[in-house]
């Protein structure tokens, strides 16, 4: 008998029904926010392509075989670029023999071989004695590993002709 018995109906708390508009209404604005930004992504995407059809528009056949053109001598000079780091400079060399020549030595030819860090010079010199100094010279400098003399002859003229092969390290070159 105890189904027969009325009982006092619930009733829901207020704040339900307010949490129940306030969770509903956010649902909506999340949804309306949604499809405003589905909406301006596609006119961006449209001014885009328009953008873009623009300058393809632009640009005249010449002007496109000249970016081909500058493009093709780009990649060039980037597989040159790989070779750089290896390569030997002879601007060291060349400074170095300007501050290190003796004033009455004159060089008549001049053989360099980065790759073997090695100059073989011929000269001249007014006498032994300045073919000497311009030997120490050249033998106190950090960059010079060996000086060897292998020609000397004595010119008409009585000037001391030689030839000599310096061995640098590799430094001077890089």
């Amino acid at each position: 008998m105890t189904g027969i018995i009325p009982k006092p109906i619930r009733r829901e708390p207020k704040w339900h029904n307010i949490a129940l508009y306030i969770v509903s209404g956010l649902l909506i604005a999340v949804v309306l926010v949604y499809a405003i930004l589905f909406y301006f992504e596609s006119q961006a995407r449209s001014a885009l392509s328009s953008l873009e059809d623009q300058i393809l528009q632009v640009g005249t056949k010449q002007d496109k075989d000249i970016e081909k053109d500058v493009l093709s001598k780009k990649e060039t000079i980037d597989d040159f670029q790989k070779f750089f780091p290896d390569h030997n400079k002879t601007t060291g060399f060349f400074s170095f023999l300007e501050n290190n020549v003796h004033p009455n030595v004159w060089f008549t030819k001049l053989d360099l071989m980065p790759v073997e860090f090695k100059a073989t010079l011929a000269g001249i010199t007014v006498n032994f004695n300045t073919l000497g100094q311009q030997l120490l010279i050249l033998k106190d400098q950090d960059f010079v590993q060996e000086v060897e003399l292998t020609d000397l002859t004595i010119n008409d003229k009585g000037d001391a002709e030689f030839i000599f092969s310096i061995y640098f390290n590799p430094q001077l070159f890089k």
